[in-house]
């Protein structure tokens, strides 16, 4: 009873899907995944379809995609929501098999439209016209190096074998159970769901330090589990990768709409900005007693009053206001789909230990209507969350009038709007406070630039590492532990110390559905960025704008957009380092504030610089 009065005590939402599907097994949900199967069969008889039966079958193909998209969807939110439902395992096998059927009944219709010559009238004509970029992006798709007979294997042990490997972190991560204690004393267990809130901003240092050394335990003890995991995962890749021809990093550009020399010119403008980006931990961590920062702390809010003292939690509702008033600044369209969102009951951030950990935004196809997922712990860090999350719904939320083909953007793409958010209620607090209110967004903002800056990247350079080992053989947990230190290491520096467990427990490196899921985030904060200098400059037009660009998200790549809306070349270092013009300006400012007397120095740039 005590867990549940602590679950509830900041009010944070719970959301409903009984304007959805309901329930795994429902009347509706058992209708859609009839219509899918109904779907796939028609196309199955359609073999390769010509002229106007090609637009028949393509249509076919359309609504069963989005109807099976929106099943899938919603499997995840209910297994997001209870980690312990036996149900949704089976559900996800059960969708991978039909998602397969799909795809194999389907190869003959694309193989007739891939064959269409450019001039062909059929083009300008419904549905055809508006998946014409989809199918330029098809053509250079990894597995169409692949003979037919081995991508027709490919795709069953994909469904078969690869797929149902997703489940088996979420069934890791119920074993956790660290034994952590609050600043008072308190004890406190934490699992999955609530361990990853405490890193991200959890305002108690002892209930941080504790859970931090327990994660350390905890992986270090069960690490084979997740690096036997993890070796499957990339083995069944590579495998089938060796045979196209093509490397890791390739196919995560293409997934991403991202070109190679986009890639790297933005890891080469921050590498030339590393000793100012490893500023945003150093001159934070004499705030925080230490010289140096364990990743426990990396994500710490601010102190309270530039002292020491623990600041108190913000209750759900307060934190939603915040948001709401500092989006109605960009345009009261945002404030009143953040209001309607709540309203809907499509928002869950209740606290639970049956959760899964992290937060996510999803969106049931079928209905035209999104989810967002969280644990909110009323801290700084978590109002924020809820700005990023409820970003990525907005995002679709304007474009979801358009071809369902159209609403799928890369994940490059997906965290633009999400960050621009983040940053809108960072400035609109820090411009609301005074002097030593501003000290709490300023640490903010060094905590993002921290966070995108070098996490992010140490995490991509790590799955990189492990990629090329792993094309060697197994990688052992020790072994990934040491290619997680020297990632971090070629990042951080010296300035924080290394969170060698952290290829263990971040869920982005088990996805099914996404490979190298990590620059992305760098990609979308730097892109925010940009966008946050617009909005200062464009006034009133600004929003006009802002909405045009998400709309063509889902049917540009990176680089085209980039080009179209900013009038600037991605491939370019010096594009990037525009996007860090907001870096100097939070270093210049944060340090007006001196550290509280008795606390360490930090120790000087150069040596840490590495």
């Amino acid at each position: 009873m005590a867990e549940a009065v602590e679950e509830n005590a900041l009010q944070a939402p719970e959301w409903q899907m009984e304007d959805a599907y309901g329930d795994i097994g429902s009347e509706r949900w058992k209708a859609s995944a009839r219509r899918v199967r109904e779907l796939t069969d028609e196309l199955s008889a359609a073999g390769r379809p010509a002229g106007g039966a090609l637009l028949s079958a393509l249509a076919l193909y359309e609504e069963a995609r989005m109807r099976l998209s929106s099943l899938k969807a919603f499997v995840k939110c209910l297994g997001a929501k209870d980690s312990t439902d036996a149900r949704i395992d089976p559900e996800n096998a059960a969708l991978a098999q039909a998602e397969a059927a799909l795809a194999g009944a389907s190869a003959p219709l694309f193989a007739s439209i891939e064959a269409l010559a450019p001039e062909d009238p059929l083009w300008e004509r419904e549905p055809l016209a508006h998946w014409r970029f989809e199918i330029s992006r098809r053509a250079g798709n990894w597995k169409h190096r692949l003979s037919a007979p081995v991508r027709a294997e490919e795709e069953r042990r994909e469904a078969s074998e690869f797929k149902p490997l997703g489940g088996c972190f979420k069934r890791l991560q119920k074993e956790v159970a660290i034994e952590a204690r609050r600043s008072d004393g308190t004890p406190v267990m934490v699992r999955a769901a609530r361990m990853i809130a405490i890193l991200k901003g959890d305002p108690d240092p002892v209930l941080r330090e504790t859970t931090g050394r327990g994660i350390e335990r905890h992986y270090e003890a069960r690490g084979e589990a997740y690096a036997k995991l993890l070796n499957a995962l990339h083995g069944f890749r590579l495998e089938f990768f060796g045979q196209a021809g093509v490397s890791p990093l390739e196919v995560s550009l293409h997934q991403n709409r991202l070109s190679r020399e986009g890639f790297e010119a933005m890891f080469e403008a921050i590498r030339g900005r590393l000793p100012e980006i490893r500023s945003c931990v150093t001159l934070r961590a004499p705030w925080l007693g230490r010289q140096t920062l364990p990743f426990w702390d990396l994500m710490a809010p601010a102190p309270q009053g530039r002292t020491r003292a623990l600041p108190p939690p913000i209750p759900y509702p307060e934190g939603f206001e915040t948001v709401c008033e500092a989006l109605r600044g960009v345009s009261p369209e945002i404030e009143a789909f953040f209001r309607m969102m709540r309203e809907k009951r499509w928002v869950d951030a209740k606290p639970s230990d049956r959760k899964i950990g992290g937060a996510f935004y999803s969106r049931f196809e079928e209905f035209r209507m999104p989810r967002v997922f969280s644990t909110y712990q009323g801290s700084l860090a978590s109002v924020i969350q809820q700005s990023h999350e409820m970003g990525h719904a907005f995002h679709y939320w304007v474009m979801r009038d358009l071809p369902a083909v159209q609403t799928e953007f890369p994940m490059t793409l997906t965290e633009m709007a999400s960050t621009f958010d983040e940053a809108v209620v960072r400035d609109f607090l820090f411009r609301r406070s005074d002097f030593d209110g501003r000290f709490a967004m300023l640490w903010q903002d060094l905590k993002s630039w921290a966070n995108f800056m070098m996490n992010v990247p140490a995490r991509c350079s790590f799955e990189l590492a492990f990629l090329r080992e792993r094309k060697e053989g197994e990688v052992s947990a020790g072994r990934c532990r040491e290619l997680m230190a020297g990632a971090w290491k070629s990042w951080y520096g010296d300035c924080a110390l290394p969170d060698v467990s952290l290829w263990a427990y971040k869920l982005h490196y088990y996805k099914t559905d996404q490979l190298i899921y990590n620059y992305p985030y760098t990609v979308g904060f730097l892109l925010s960025q940009i966008l946050l200098q617009k909005w200062k400059s464009m006034g009133a037009d600004f929003y006009p704008f802002y909405v045009r660009m998400l709309r063509d998200t889902g049917r540009m790549t990176v680089d085209a957009l980039v080009r179209a809306h900013f009038g600037a070349d991605c491939s370019d270092p010096a594009f990037w380092q525009i996007a860090m013009k907001g870096l100097d300006e939070a270093l210049s400012a944060f340090r007006q504030y001196a550290p509280p007397a008795g606390t360490p120095a930090a120790e000087p740039e150069g040596r840490r610089a590495g």
